[in-house]
């Protein structure tokens, strides 16, 4: 069995992220993006469906003390 490999995920699951949205598929879960696939929203979600996710995050939590960094940097979370 082969050893798990940082390097080797972070090389192919882009690719995967990437094929299964041009397949309309989903690579979210079915409790959302989840942290740890933030980086690829812009797969899951178009522009305007991210924004308005932004929207509704700073309109109901404009200080950013829930679930900070999460899904959106900090900073993009108060720019919006």
């Amino acid at each position: 069995m082969a050893e798990f490999s940082k390097e080797l995920k972070a090389h192919v699951e882009p690719y995967i992220y990437k094929r299964t949205a041009e397949l309309n598929g989903s690579i979210s879960a079915e409790h959302g993006m989840g942290f740890m696939k933030a980086n690829h929203l812009d797969l899951a979600k178009s522009p305007s469906s991210v924004n308005l996710m932004k929207d509704l995050k700073k309109l109901f939590d404009p200080k950013g003390i829930l679930n900070p960094y999460k899904v959106f940097p900090y900073s993009d979370h108060m720019q919006k």
